[in-house]
């Protein structure tokens, strides 16, 4: 690794442009962005930063480079680009990824169609400020290994895409490494960013003087990248603003870690160093034309007078931004000029190395696919992303018989570019492309690409594992482990009802992970909505804390369309989970170890004849976990799940969470029993406007309950078992 490190603590910095001036639109002007904010609570942490990052941004803005001496020749920087995506919800075309390269390198080298918006007047005399930075990102060719490349990387990375932060950037974790970055410029696109709370996170950077060599480069939402398909009605800005950030330059309205906003103090020191572009008291999102949020004239300012806020600058939040200024292009020419690993960016060497001027020659057939765990029937759209310049492609199913087992629809056949496949048998399927340009030619074998999942259960479904011996000698279940390490599992000698359960070797994994298990269809198409009828689904777990700091997680998910889209449903973590703590590998020793889990927000929705249901798990360094006893079944208070007879007993434990609460309700409690209970949701009259029957299990049980429909208020929330009755107040939001 050379030169400088780069920035861990910026991995939050929160941009919004379109997505806030929409709001702004509603006159809402809050501040989205948290790059000072993080910046200065890292400084907190360690003030040595807050000099290392001025003495960082002083060298570049006060040292004048090649470029401002007009001398430098125009600079090439190879690009990769990591598509972090769903099983293809978020796969980005290659179209959406040239477009956003292209609007970048318009914005760079002032190509862009809005300069003439760039405002010329008295007290806005900006245009003859306006720069271009001689630049063009171009994606690599050659990888890290001297293979040919197209400078994208697809993965497949459902845990990732979401919520991403920089554990995004690790493939350990079930992301994407970086690429080495004096070599590439890295920029990661996922669904959507984690914010903190903060609101809507567009994009982040990371500095070029600061932190991890691991990290640096851009994370972005693939709804802001570029201006068409995902993004399409938004202005593509908010890469050309995360670029500025990683080639050195603040807001035009930060503080300087420190500095007022507004202030007399030498421009050249002070605030952004950029001395044309005018001190900016905060972030707006205005488009004011005589905006000018300070009167305060800096030491050495080039305009001499009081002038109105840039709002045309790209580090702004304004949506009119269409310029750099000379300074920011200075600071940022001198970053790749003096910035050790940014030099070797952009050095004859690499350009070569990374082959970015080498001509287009088909070298590598690829594809993806919309879905790859799909129900009989499902159609699935494969994509050629064969690199460079295909012109025939043969696409090829094995095994199976064409017509009978698969078959090629919406007017798609073997030699379509992108062919369109409905499956109609259960298994595993091969797929095969082979691509040409007439002169060369590849081919892409990915096996047991595709899996049908098998013909659906019928209810009532009971699950308790006794017939495995492991989890993949059945095709009742599907086992997704990102991080290629202890997954999901059969384990025998401790099931809740039986012998067996399932469960995640937890105790033995240090850092984050997550784990998915997903079961096979289940046909809910039987259920009579004219009669009422409803659906509960139950599960059991048992699990314990390491230690008191273990904030794990426990989600379920059900999808009504075979896997193509997910609605979570449930959600425990933490102590909630269990507060219970073990230091040793702990497995349950009895029946009062586990927990009964009952679900009746399966809606009418997923009434469905495909209807799928998934466990995730998110380990942070926690104990082992374990599932037993899946139950669905048509929910009225006479039937019952595996466990044995209902009677009636005590209850304890009794509580609700969270209180208050905007939408749902988890009611826990506790019984020695099994029972018929009954949870009813009471205005402060006493009034009944809800209910819920459960078949309460031993031990504790948890009981979700949609009250998102509820008007704001206090309610009641009753418990009767026989002759037991509990009650808690609750508030709606």
């Amino acid at each position: 690794m050379r030169g400088f490190f780069y920035s861990y603590f910026m991995k939050k910095l929160l941009l919004t442009l379109a997505t806030v001036l929409s709001l702004c639109a509603l006159g809402q002007q809050e501040n989205w962005c948290g790059t000072d904010q993080k910046i200065n609570s890292e400084i907190k942490k360690d003030p040595q930063i807050k000099e290392i990052l001025y003495n960082g941004l002083y060298r570049a803005a006060n040292t004048r480079s090649e470029f401002s001496k007009g001398i430098r020749a125009t600079l090439q920087i190879p690009v990769v680009v990591h598509v972090l995506h769903d099983n293809g919800n978020g796969n980005i075309s290659d179209a959406q990824i040239y477009d956003a390269l292209h609007i970048l390198n318009q914005d760079y080298n002032r190509l862009n169609e809005d300069t003439v918006d760039t405002r010329d007047v008295p007290l806005a005399p900006f245009k003859q400020y306006a720069a271009s930075m001689d630049v063009e990102f171009k994606l690599a060719k050659l990888d890290p290994n001297g293979n040919c490349t197209n400078g994208i990387v697809r993965v497949d990375a459902p845990n990732q895409t979401y919520s991403a932060d920089d554990d995004c950037k690790f493939t350990a974790l079930g992301g994407s490494d970086a690429w080495p970055i004096d070599s590439y410029f890295n920029i990661w696109v996922v669904n959507n960013i984690e914010s903190g709370g903060a609101g809507i996170t567009l994009g982040y950077a990371q500095f070029p003087y600061w932190g991890s060599a691991d990290t640096y480069g851009i994370v972005i939402r693939n709804d802001a990248f570029g201006t068409i398909e995902t993004a399409q009605g938004t202005d593509g800005r908010t890469l050309t603003h995360e670029v500025g950030h990683c080639f050195g330059l603040p807001h035009i309205f930060d503080e300087g870690w420190g500095d007022p906003g507004c202030s007399t103090l030498d421009c050249s020191t002070s605030g952004d160093m950029s001395c044309d572009t005018p001190p900016q008291s905060s972030a707006n999102w205005s488009c004011n034309p005589s905006w000018n949020s300070c009167t305060d004239v800096p030491t050495n300012d080039p305009y001499g007078i009081d002038v109105y806020d840039q709002i045309e600058n790209y580090m702004s939040y304004n949506s009119c931004q269409n310029m750099f200024s000379l300074d920011q292009a200075n600071i940022m020419s001198n970053n790749l000029a003096t910035v050790t690993f940014l030099t070797d960016l952009v050095s004859a060497s690499n350009i070569a190395a990374t082959g970015v001027n080498d001509p287009d020659i088909l070298c590598k057939a690829d594809f993806t696919a919309s879905q790859t765990e799909i129900c009989s029937g499902t159609v699935v759209t494969f994509s050629d992303y064969t690199y460079h310049g295909p012109t025939a492609w043969t696409w090829s199913v094995s095994p199976g018989t064409e017509g009978i087992d698969f078959i090629f629809v919406g007017g798609t056949d073997a030699n379509s570019q992108n062919v369109e496949i409905e499956f109609v048998s259960g298994g595993f399927y091969d797929i095969s492309l082979m691509a040409t340009d007439g002169v060369s030619s590849d081919t892409e074998v990915k096996t047991s690409y595709i899996q049908v999942l098998p013909t659906p259960n019928t209810l009532p479904f009971i699950e308790r594992f006794e017939d495995y011996t492991s989890l993949g000698s059945t095709d009742q279940w599907t086992v997704f482990n990102p991080g290629n390490n202890n997954s999901f599992e059969i384990f025998t000698g401790f099931g809740h009802t039986g012998n067996k359960c399932i469960g995640i070797e937890n105790f033995t994994q240090s850092g984050s992970n997550t784990d998915e298990v997903i079961g096979a269809p289940v046909d809910l198409s039987v259920v009579d909505t004219a009669l009422n009828e409803s659906v509960t689904m139950s599960f059991r777990y048992a699990y314990r804390k390491r230690n008191s700091s273990n904030d794990e997680w426990l989600k379920v998910f059900i999808s009504q369309d075979c896997g193509a889209t997910w609605a979570q449903r449930k959600t425990i973590h933490g102590s909630l989970l269990s507060p219970l703590i073990e230091s040793a590998s702990w497995q349950p020793a009895n029946q009062t170890d586990w927990t009964t889990v009952h679900m009746t927000n399966v809606t009418m929705a997923y009434f469905v004849n495909n209807f799928l249901y998934k466990f995730e798990f998110e380990g942070s360094g926690g104990n082992n976990i374990y599932l037993d006893d899946i139950n669905i079944y048509k929910g009225a208070p006479s039937d019952t799940i595996v466990g044995g007879v209902i009677n009636d007993g005590d209850i304890a434990d009794f509580g609700v969470y969270p209180n208050p609460t905007n939408n749902q309700l988890t009611v826990r409690f506790s019984t020695g029993l099994n029972m018929d209970v009954e949870i009813r949701v009471c205005d402060l009259a006493g009034k009944t406007i809800g209910r819920e029957f459960v078949n309460a299990q031993s031990g504790t049980n948890l009981i979700l309950m949609d009250v998102e429909n509820y008007a704001s208020g206090s309610y009641l929330i009753e418990l009767i078992a026989g002759q037991t009755k509990k009650v808690s107040r609750l508030i709606k939001r």
